[in-house]
């Protein structure tokens, strides 16, 4: 019931296709070309550069984030799906679906379902808590968002690890086993770190024993662990070293810890009441005191349940350990100045509160059973309700466009999201409804690159070379070394019929960047209608020798020698 439900609430996802990061790191990612290049996934950051690791100075804390395995799901799904959007959703749904039938064997585990004289409140508990998983909106984000893998996959083999140890004696293989999923869920997420931690709750909550008992049935049991940890350790220092997701003292002004208990609250309160749910917010602006007080009575009272729950309730410390353990690095985050708000951070957190929700069902159940009834259909009409928000929410992830769109209806005063709406309508061709959005963008961030270049393409794609130029101009102050920003003022500068300056701008994007065919290319071209064929040749033979399948350039190089005399 919990897999079918996970299934059918997600299936719209098939309809969806490739968004945001998606275009990154599956459908523009060189990783995935073949089985070679994706040794890059394991040498490198998540992010894959074409030209090579980005030097220190120009690294964000996402050039900390060691993700490799992502990189192989992507290349073996494109392997035998190719672009088919569709396929990979599947996948995804699947996995979301397995992880929910490992959560209802968590909550019928820390529950004790399956102990002589265990009540029914307890089944019930479990399966409530684990229908509340397969259908809580706040993972949309993860599960219809292609790139949200790394959450799921990361969550799965965790738990998967959690019941391979809880679940039979103690041996050194299925340790070993377990700590090799352990450095799988690493090298999904780094948020598997958590694993050892949330282990040890399940343990109590489960009532595990060890063989031999004391220290030693103990240090049995957890030591084989540490193989996962030792191998990813060792192929992260080799890719990273030790860098880690977070900015010094030059991080973001004003995230100070009245900002982090707004960011309690805002997480706190999507698992009690997802809506509305955004791809992103706004996070240089005052805190809400609703959330201010909202998160400072969440840390309250969870810490309130930790402590009396230590020795009366096991499993209601298990669950306060899911849910807080995987928020803490995100608080850190948040402290150190980086943007820490994403639902997808709830998705291994969730855990932890279907497990709380559960606790909670079952003592009710066993305290006033007369309300059974009333119950059921409190927890039943929850989870219909949360599902009809999910099924709505979907949709929201089809493309990028329609992604940004539902963004900016809730967060209107946001400049990146006007970026990133700019950006899709330019890559949707649709330039004239690119521009305004674009220019919101560019001037409430005049110092960022992406907005400012994207206004500068959609003015010449409208033709507007009077306004592509200067705009050109502006972003080459951004970014003096930047081939891309050089070749596209060439092209304009053409356009505009400032021959000589175009081939100035080439020659420039060639010293910087010698193998760039296109420009080769652009510059024999625009050569030859200088009526300089003799200069052109060796340009376009470069561009053709480059990408011997460039059609324009064997035309170019034929028209080129023609006019000099030479044999096509």
């Amino acid at each position: 019931m919990v897999v079918l439900t996970a299934a059918l609430v997600y299936a719209g996802t098939l309809f969806n296709g490739f968004v945001y990061d998606d275009a990154q790191l599956v459908v523009d990612n060189p990783w995935l070309r073949s089985g070679s290049e994706l040794a890059n996934a394991f040498q490198r950051p998540l992010f894959p550069v074409e030209d090579g690791p980005i030097p220190a100075s120009a690294r964000g804390p996402a050039a900390s984030y060691f993700r490799p395995l992502a990189h192989v799901l992507f290349f073996a799904q494109r392997t035998v799906f190719g672009l088919e959007a569709w396929a990979y959703h599947l996948v995804l749904v699947l996995l979301h679906a397995a992880v929910c039938a490992l959560v209802l064997w968590l909550l019928r585990t820390c529950l004790k379902v399956k102990e002589v004289g265990a009540s029914a409140a307890a089944e019930w508990g479990a399966l409530a808590g684990a229908l509340l998983f397969a259908v809580h909106p706040v993972h949309t984000e993860s599960v219809a968002w292609l790139s949200g893998c790394m959450d799921v996959a990361a969550t799965l083999l965790v738990l998967f690890a959690v019941q391979l140890v809880v679940s039979r004696p103690s041996s050194w293989g299925r340790g070993v086993g377990a700590g090799l999923l352990w450095g799988a869920g690493l090298l999904f997420k780094e948020v598997a770190v958590v694993f050892p931690v949330v282990l040890w709750a399940t343990d109590r909550a489960a009532g595990g024993v060890v063989s031999p008992p004391g220290l030693k049935g103990w240090v049995r049991r957890y030591a084989p662990l540490g193989v996962g940890a030792l191998g990813y350790a060792v192929l992260r220092w080799n890719a990273v070293g030790l860098s880690v997701p977070l900015l010094g003292s030059e991080g973001r002004a004003g995230l100070y810890p009245v900002h982090l208990l707004a960011l309690v609250g805002k997480l706190g309160g999507k698992l009690f009441w997802p809506h509305p749910l955004v791809v992103t917010i706004p996070t240089q602006v005052p805190p809400q005191v609703s959330e201010v007080v909202l998160g400072g009575i969440l840390l309250l009272l969870l810490a309130g349940v930790l402590w009396r729950s230590w020795r009366a309730s096991p499993a209601l410390f298990a669950g306060c350990v899911w849910v807080l353990t995987p928020l803490l690095p995100i608080f850190l985050m948040q402290l150190r100045g980086v943007e820490a708000y994403a639902e997808r951070f709830l998705y291994l957190p969730s855990v932890g509160f279907c497990l709380l929700m559960a606790v909670g069902v079952k003592g009710v159940l066993k305290r006033w059973p007369e309300q059974a009834r009333a119950l059921g259909l409190a927890a039943g009409g929850t989870v219909v309700v949360f599902a009809a928000l999910t099924m709505a929410r979907v949709p929201a992830w089809r493309d990028d466009i329609s992604l940004w769109e539902d963004a900016l209806s809730k967060t209107p005063d946001e400049p990146s999201i006007h970026a990133y709406l700019g950006a899709s309508y330019l890559k949707a061709r649709r330039v004239e409804d690119a521009v305004a959005p674009l220019r919101i963008a560019a001037e409430s961030m005049p110092h960022l690159y992406q907005p400012q270049s994207d206004l500068a393409v959609a003015y010449a794609l409208m033709g507007r070379m009077d306004l592509a130029i200067p705009q050109l101009e502006r972003v080459h102050a951004l970014r003096p070394r930047e081939p891309v920003v050089l070749h596209n003022l060439g092209l304009a500068l053409r356009k505009a019929g400032r021959l000589e300056e175009a081939v100035e701008r080439f020659k420039a994007v060639l010293r910087l960047s010698p193998r760039r065919a296109d420009s080769h290319l652009e510059l024999g071209r625009t050569l030859l209608q200088l009526g300089r064929p003799a200069e052109a040749v060796a340009p376009l033979e470069e561009a053709l020798r480059l990408r011997p399948d460039s059609a324009p350039a064997r035309d170019g190089l034929q028209k080129a020698r023609l006019a000099v005399g030479a044999r096509p």
